[in-house]
């Protein structure tokens, strides 16, 4: 009867338990329902404690798609198989991006083939290159710039001795390089180049009427350094006269004159050259300038060689080349018509093997002012009055 009655007082006790709930629950209403905040919080530690157990594996209830069962899996992946770890899940994400939109990468591709484009054509031409001055090619071995054009970028006349020699340096379209010295040349009054144009000259055709355009480069090497360019134009040459009245003299010429690159005049000769006028001992040299049946200059440099000589140099042998001059031709000078100072004269030529007219000096042996070959009779313009041809 004892356990009777001691089991008979379970129920009550339950149902103490609830009726004590019950009183809770219309009691937590009445105060504002503070029960449930209470029901959450055990909700979420329950919650916590289940998420405890799973991932340490003691139980293992939740479905595959459920958080912690990714994490609990990714946890079990070997290391070989989850790839690099610093690349997260949330990489594996793209942005929403517009299609017509370019990427990064092409735009960082483009821009790279747009700036090699522009430094490909900056490096077909001179940048930045500074305009000084352009003027018409002549027909010279030897280029003189004009003082008003060459005196505001070259050196001024006022530092400069009487005899200074400069060296140029001149980078062509072809980005070859020609190293020209200049020297100022008073009877003309400009700037002579005095080696170097010829072979530039020759380069390039350059004819009568070419254009020759000088810049100064950016960036500059150094002071002397320059730019030039070359338009080519077409134009028609002028050749000047041969009058019998204006011949001076002729002379025959030697193997030596043809191999040691200079040609002696007698000094009876040179009188008639009022501009040049030297000292016997005197070492000076002086520049003329000779007009040929091409109409093209010739810059040469005399000197005094002994008290019956003087000797023709620079600017001879290039002369004598480009005009296929042998031993046996003529050469013949003139006075001209509109010579530019006073020692500017015309030059002529004969070959041996030519044809002969007793009107040409070099029209034979006995032929001529002097009648022993050292003088012609003078010439109008003719066939034998050539440029080497």
């Amino acid at each position: 009867m004892s356990e009777s009655r001691e089991l008979d007082s379970g129920p009550s006790d339950k149902e103490g338990e609830k009726g004590k709930d019950s009183q809770g629950e219309q009691k937590g209403k009445e105060e504002g329902k503070p029960e449930a905040n209470v029901s959450e919080e055990a909700s979420n530690t329950e919650v916590a404690e289940k998420k405890n157990l799973r991932t340490s594996g003691e139980e293992n209830v939740d479905s595959d798609d459920s958080p912690s069962k990714k994490k609990l899996k990714q946890s079990n992946v070997p290391q070989a198989q989850s790839g690099d770890q610093s690349k997260q899940p949330s990489e594996d994400v793209q942005p929403c991006t517009d299609p017509n939109e370019p990427s990064s990468d092409s735009d960082s591709d483009s821009d790279s083939e747009s700036d090699s484009d522009t430094d490909s054509d900056e490096n077909k031409y001179w940048p930045d290159e500074v305009f000084l001055f352009e003027m018409e090619a002549p027909s010279t071995n030897r280029l003189v710039i004009p003082l008003e054009l060459a005196s505001t970028h070259f050196p001024p006349l006022a530092t400069r001795k009487p005899n200074e020699v400069e060296t140029l340096q001149f980078t062509d379209s072809q980005n070859h390089e020609w190293y020209m010295p200049i020297q100022y040349y008073r009877d003309e009054r400009g700037f002579m180049i005095l080696t170097g144009w010829q072979e530039f000259s020759t380069q390039y055709d350059l004819k009568p009427m070419d254009l020759i355009r000088v810049y100064e480069p950016v960036p500059r090497l150094h002071a002397q350094h320059f730019t030039i360019e070359v338009e080519k134009k077409q134009g028609r040459v002028e050749i000047p006269e041969f009058r019998e009245e204006n011949f001076l003299f002729q002379i025959e010429l030697e193997r030596s004159d043809i191999g040691f690159k200079r040609v002696f005049l007698a000094r009876d000769n040179v009188r008639n050259f009022p501009g040049v006028k030297m000292q016997t001992r005197n070492t000076e040299k002086k520049i003329m300038r000779f007009t040929d049946a091409q109409s093209k200059d010739w810059y040469m440099n005399i000197v005094r060689y002994s008290e019956e000589k003087y000797m023709v140099i620079d600017g001879w042998h290039e002369f004598v080349k480009e005009r296929g001059l042998e031993a046996g031709d003529l050469v013949g000078f003139y006075m001209h018509d509109h010579p530019c100072h006073r020692k500017h004269y015309l030059i002529g030529i004969v070959k041996k093997d030519g044809p002969r007219d007793p009107g040409q000096p070099g029209g034979g042996s006995g032929v001529g002012r002097g009648g022993e070959g050292s003088s012609g009779s003078g010439s109008h313009k003719g066939k034998e009055i050539a440029g080497g041809d």
